[in-house]
């Protein structure tokens, strides 16, 4: 049988605003797995800093999750169609499922991940498609999952990738493994 192919992506740090985001999102994009890695620094950009964070996720899904907005989750006038925001707001209260993407983290750690750089390792498979077409589907591993996430990544004219299906990324994660409940009587 063989083996799937494996694509490795580094992140020095998670940006603290939009314009840091961009840069790193056009550095790292060019690829189907670099604009996976973007989107998940997104999510994280967003559990920590709604405010910046939306408007990275914004610059980084695919038009189609999309439309013209001029609302305070906007960005640029576009926001998140309502799917989409269904889709992030899956998140609210779950930083866990986030965090498990992240390097080091572990149901055994809490989800804390380990400290930047991130070294992302994601696969595709024969069904993924190709990325000659513009449309791409890779697989990046959840600590709190038995079998890596898939997320269906699209480019766009300027030659960036950016999510297009994920819901799949935003589903729970186990629980954290509880070593000491804090129980002293």
């Amino acid at each position: 049988m063989a083996q799937n192919p494996t694509y490795n992506v580094t992140v020095n740090s998670i940006p603290a605003d939009i314009a840091s985001f961009e840069a790193m999102r056009d550095s790292i994009a060019s690829t189907p797995e670099g604009g996976a890695v973007a989107f998940v620094i997104a999510l994280k950009m967003y559990m920590t800093n709604p405010t910046e964070g939306i408007k990275a996720i914004i610059v980084a899904v695919d038009q189609g999750n999309l439309g013209k907005s001029n609302s305070s989750e906007s960005y640029k006038g576009y926001g998140l169609d309502n799917s989409a925001k269904f889709l992030i707001g899956q998140l609210k209260g779950k930083p866990n499922t986030v965090n498990s993407y992240l390097p080091g983290s572990s149901r055994q750690n809490g989800y804390t991940p380990a400290n930047p750089p991130y070294n992302f390792t994601l696969s595709s498979n024969r069904f993924s498609g190709s990325v000659e077409s513009g449309e791409f589907k890779v697989f990046i591993p959840s600590s709190g999952a038995d079998t890596p996430r898939p997320i269906t990544m699209k480019r766009n004219t300027k030659g960036i990738w950016k999510a297009s299906g994920f819901s799949s990324i935003v589903v729970g994660v186990a629980a954290p493994v509880v070593t000491d409940d804090g129980d002293d009587l």
